[in-house]
């Protein structure tokens, strides 16, 4: 690193080498290629607490604290002699001169600010600093020039930069990025700021999960080809991070980012959801794998903010593709696994009689919090789908998103609409279902009517126009609704998991598999998802999957998850558990109220 003047030698070299070639080491796990976002995210963390010896405090971010707290427990720092965790923004704490500080934050203007006033007060013995994304050489020496008492031990890179919520699922927390579908010159500071950090999140994925991939697009998606040519020119700057990645890569496929935009799916983050995790943020909304129960009727205090993690909680991994019905019977399972281990005898049948169970017997709390948090959580999922007619409103939900019949589905979303068993929100959703099916159709107008009949406010009614202004088929590249035959064949792929059940509520299939199952096949056309120019790849052969990372632009959703775990669980067939093919990412993970909140801030300009 070049001298910067007014620091000592031991800074120079803390400050000027950025720490590349460490963080490279950190990685190579024995199969050299990380097949889990989550082992990913979890190494880069583990490798910066084991690397400092002694006790030691953790100074991070509201973002930092969010991606940590994911695949770490409190107990599982605790181990790692991580004594305190602090926030950076955190008001003067005293001194600690007898701690060791690692900083793991977001390198943002703000940060910076933050960690100049730290250093030059500074409260603990020594500082070892860790950006979770590139930093510009000119921060680096306005941070040196700040540590004038030298507490700071090394800057490095570790790319820990994405929220993973399971092996093959990682989100940006990034709740609006709906505005950069509008054009460019419309985008505010924060729109760019959103832009800047999905290429910031896009690059930390790939080098946590050591990919360099080849970069697809989709065609009909302005704001796709940005990100595209945006990602590559950052991987091309950084093309050192990539040099060892691509040594390691002996005899793989090439790998593949394909990036979607969430225009051309619409249809997905609208549908009432029937398997667990689905269901989970649909009806209570969850955030970082964290669900807010506090004004679920009669809860217990324990419960009141729940964690739901594929990796920290075996039932929940067990369960979390398990569709409603069967979701039942798991749990009453397991009440009866943990009655046998205490020789309790009551006689339990339904949600409400297990629910009872748990409230009436505080030893079996004490030996099974993770029993009882379940059953709350099914109990009160039932009591919502009961409450909000919610069986009623999806199977119509879930033949307007699967087949074509126009004058049948008008007559029944009137129906619907007049009678009494479903909330507004149900009649809201049907609607803007049937506009996305039947646009062109004049009776699209006599649904929003309908709708005023019901004192729905003019601002929900004008979400019909705003959805399709974002996603009518205008917008759309591959015909959402016509793909029988791509649907037909992607079915087959993916054994119904329902095999039990001819499930009604379940029979939509999101557009994203089968896009996914294309590509995996080498049948995805290069005219609808164009590969970035001057990228040179070769089919893969049928052995050589190549892996592959889908990442949709405006969010995903866990009914994609679903089917992408599905394709992963097909494509595993006697792989060791864990390894991921594909791995899918968004800007954020929606539920139908985040995205219809998201949709609602498009610049209601004049018709387009």
């Amino acid at each position: 690193g070049s001298s910067v003047a007014g620091i000592g030698a031991s800074q120079q070299q803390a400050f000027g080498e950025r720490g590349r070639d460490s963080v490279h080491l950190v990685f190579l796990t024995p199969s050299g290629a990380m097949l889990s976002i989550v082992d990913g995210v979890k190494e880069y963390v583990q490798a910066m607490v084991d690397r400092i010896s002694g006790m030691k405090v953790l100074i991070l971010d509201s973002e930092t604290l969010g991606i940590i707290s994911m695949v770490f427990s409190q107990s599982d720092l605790g181990q790692h002699e991580v004594f305190l965790v602090e926030r950076i923004d955190a008001e003067q704490q005293e001194r600690m001169r007898h701690m060791n500080a690692i900083c793991l934050v977001r390198p943002t203007n703000q940060n910076f600010i933050l960690l100049t006033k730290e250093l030059k007060a500074p409260k603990y013995k020594e500082y070892h600093i860790f950006f979770t994304n590139v930093v510009p050489h000119m921060r680096l020496e306005q941070l040196a020039c700040c540590d004038e008492h030298e507490v700071v031990q090394q800057v490095q890179e570790f790319f820990a930069d994405v929220y993973a919520l399971s092996h093959d699922l990682f989100s940006l927390n990034l709740p609006s990025t709906i505005r950069l579908t509008e054009d460019h010159s419309k985008w505010t500071s924060y729109d760019e700021g959103n832009f800047e950090r999905t290429v910031e999140g896009l690059l930390a994925a790939c080098l946590t999960l050591r990919m360099l991939p080849v970069i697809r697009y989709t065609a009909a998606s302005e704001l796709t080809r940005q990100v595209a040519h945006k990602l590559q020119t950052r991987i091309t700057e950084e093309q050192s991070l990539f040099d060892t990645i691509n040594s390691e890569r002996k005899g793989e496929a090439t790998p593949v980012l394909l990036l979607m935009d969430r225009r051309n799916d619409p249809v997905t983050p609208l549908l009432n959801q029937w398997t667990y995790q689905a269901m989970l943020h649909e009806l209570l909304t969850m955030q970082d794998n964290r669900i807010d129960m506090s004004k679920v009727p009669g809860i217990r205090p324990e419960l009141k903010e729940i964690v739901m993690s594929t990796t920290q909680d075996q039932f929940f991994e067990e369960n979390v593709m398990a569709n409603f019905g069967d979701l039942g019977v798991s749990i009453k399972k397991y009440v009866e696994n943990y009655q046998q281990q205490t020789k309790n005898t009551a006689r339990i049948e339904s949600i409400e009689e297990m629910q009872r169970f748990v409230d009436e017997y505080p030893e079996f709390r004490k030996l099974s919090g993770n029993v009882s948090k379940h059953v709350s959580v099914v109990h009160e999922l039932s009591r919502i789908v009961e409450a909000h007619g919610l069986l009623e409103a999806s199977q119509l939900e879930q033949e307007i998103a699967c087949c074509e019949n126009r004058q049948e589905h008008f007559r029944s979303v009137v129906d619907m609409i007049r009678g009494t068993s479903i909330t507004n929100m149900q009649r809201l959703r049907l609607v803007l279902l049937y506009t996305l099916r039947y646009e062109r159709d004049g009776s699209v107008d006599r649904l929003k009517d309908e709708l005023r009949n019901q004192r729905i406010g003019e601002e929900q009614v004008g979400l019909v126009d705003q959805l399709l202004r974002y996603a009518g088929s205008h917008a759309r590249s591959g015909d959402l609704f016509q793909n029988k035959t791509l649907m037909a064949n992607f079915s087959r792929v993916v054994a119904n998991t329902l095999k039990n059940v001819d499930n009604v509520y379940t029979q939509h299939k999101t557009y994203l598999a089968g896009v996914v199952d294309q590509l995996l096949k080498g049948k995805l056309k290069d005219s609808s998802y164009p590969f970035l120019e001057g990228c040179r790849y070769t089919n893969p052969t049928r052995e050589q999957l190549p892996r592959t990372l889908v990442f949709v632009v405006g969010g995903a959703t866990f009914e994609e998850a679903r089917d992408i775990a599905e394709l992963n669980r097909s494509l595993d067939n006697g792989r060791e558990r864990g390894r991921q093919t594909i791995v899918l990412g968004g800007t954020t993970i929606h539920n139908s109220r985040s995205f219809l909140a998201d949709v609602a801030q498009l610049h209601s300009g004049g018709p387009e």
